[in-house]
């Protein structure tokens, strides 16, 4: 995948977008002016969680982008983002060292802070077009300076990075009037200008390739694969350009035509307004299904989306495509939920092809995210402690030490999830 190349387009365009995007009053004396291209000239191409490429299991319903430039070659330089807050369930802004994945900063939608005459939405209900300004300020920077950008929105780049990459993330996007899903959840991106020292107006950092479009999880087999259990452990978060806020369970096995995978447990609640946002157990979950032979998505239910009622457990079935009682495994289903109960059923296609032209295999690993969970909450993953995810002595199961704060279903209750593999006549009965 390959980055757009940062051009400029006309000399009516970049007049247009440089009134757009002044983000400082303190303009002295300074009258040169640096043509900017458009905002999406500036970010990368989309990166799609559903577009079956990025690797590292990213969830299907986020959409990304990045900007990535060498820090340690613009450290006299201020970064300005202005944009309009997106209609979406939820947005981020991270900032990564490049040169290894990691998050060293970053910033959640309801942190934001609206610029004057704007509301925050992801605070208040609101309508209309709401604004934000965010800076990202070298190391180094001295407070004099900071005081007098015209935003409480900064973060700072740590020391020792020498490349960034600022990731936006963007859940569940839709058009203003939330109709219908829209790539860009209705807004421009947002518009990046730089300044100097003196917070004039200067030349933008030159965008560069991003690792991020080299994200890989390790791909192994495991011998845990072929257990009957399959527990959930807590993700370690480090490297491959995690969100920071979320917290993430997973699992994998070896799928067989003649068995189907179950877990059953009680998801976390969700708000249903931005009033209920700042004290939610979680902001979103979703389950997520991805191909251990190549670490990409495949299959995903998100919580508004998915049978389940506050409070209840929800039973997950995954089943391969090409089980021979497939029909009556979804009759099945069928039934229970006629019966009142919540079942979800996943049908995953072990001979689809990926990106590469090779299969997806029968080994799946599940993910059970959450963001922004809440730690104070008894039943929140983020209590949890992470457990090694393979080296040379071993596997996760290998490396429980403390299982009632390591295992889902023992440090949750029901609030965890626990797989288990069933023989296809005893699910049908």
């Amino acid at each position: 995948m390959k980055i757009k190349q940062i051009i400029m387009t006309s000399l009516l365009s970049c007049i247009m977008a440089m009134t757009f995007i002044a983000c400082s009053d303190d303009d002295g004396n300074n009258n040169t002016k640096f043509p900017t291209p458009s905002p999406k000239e500036q970010w990368g191409a989309t990166l799609k969680g559903d577009g079956e490429v990025l690797g590292a299991y990213p969830d299907l319903y986020c959409n990304y982008w990045e900007y990535t430039y060498e820090a340690d070659k613009n450290s006299d330089k201020i970064l300005c983002l202005k944009g309009e807050f997106p209609h979406c369930r939820y947005f981020s802004i991270s900032l990564y060292n490049d040169e290894t994945g990691d998050v060293f900063s970053g910033i959640n939608d309801q942190d934001i802070s609206a610029d004057n005459g704007s509301t925050n939405p992801f605070v208040k209900t609101t309508s209309g077009k709401n604004y934000f300004t965010l800076y990202v300020v070298p190391n180094g920077t001295s407070q004099s300076v900071i005081d007098k950008l015209d935003s409480k929105n900064v973060v700072k780049v740590t020391e020792g990075v020498n490349k960034v990459a600022i990731a936006l993330r963007h859940y569940l996007g839709t058009t203003a009037d939330g109709s219908q899903k829209d790539e860009y959840a209705g807004v421009e991106l947002p518009a990046i200008i730089a300044l100097d020292m003196k917070l004039h107006e200067t030349s933008v950092p030159e965008h560069v390739a991003s690792n991020v479009y080299k994200v890989t999880s390790k791909v192994f087999t495991q011998k845990s694969d072929e257990n009957k259990e399959m527990p959930f452990f807590l993700a370690p978060v480090s490297m491959y350009y995690p969100n920071n806020s979320t917290s993430y369970l997973y699992g994998r096995t070896h799928l067989r035509e003649d068995s189907v995978l179950t877990f059953s447990f009680i998801p976390a609640s969700v708000p249903t307004k931005p009033e209920e946002y700042k004290n939610a157990v979680t902001r979103y979950w979703s389950i997520c299904l991805g191909s251990a032979s190549d670490t990409r998505s495949y299959m995903s239910v998100y919580d508004t989306k998915a049978r389940y009622a506050d409070g209840k457990k929800a039973t997950f079935v995954v089943c391969l495509k090409k089980n021979p009682k497939l029909s009556a495994i979804q009759s099945k289903v069928n039934e229970m939920n006629a019966n009142g109960e919540y079942v979800n059923l996943f049908i995953w296609d072990s001979e689809k092809k990926n990106i590469d032209g090779n299969p997806i295999g029968e080994i799946v690993a599940v993910m059970y995210r959450n963001i922004l969970p809440d730690k104070k909450w008894e039943h929140s993953i983020a209590n949890m402690i992470p457990t090694a995810y393979k080296d040379e002595d071993g596997e996760p199961i290998d490396h429980v030490t403390n299982p009632d704060k390591q295992l889902a279903h023992k440090a949750l209750g029901d609030y965890g999830p626990l797989g288990v593999k069933v023989s296809n006549d005893d699910f049908l009965q």
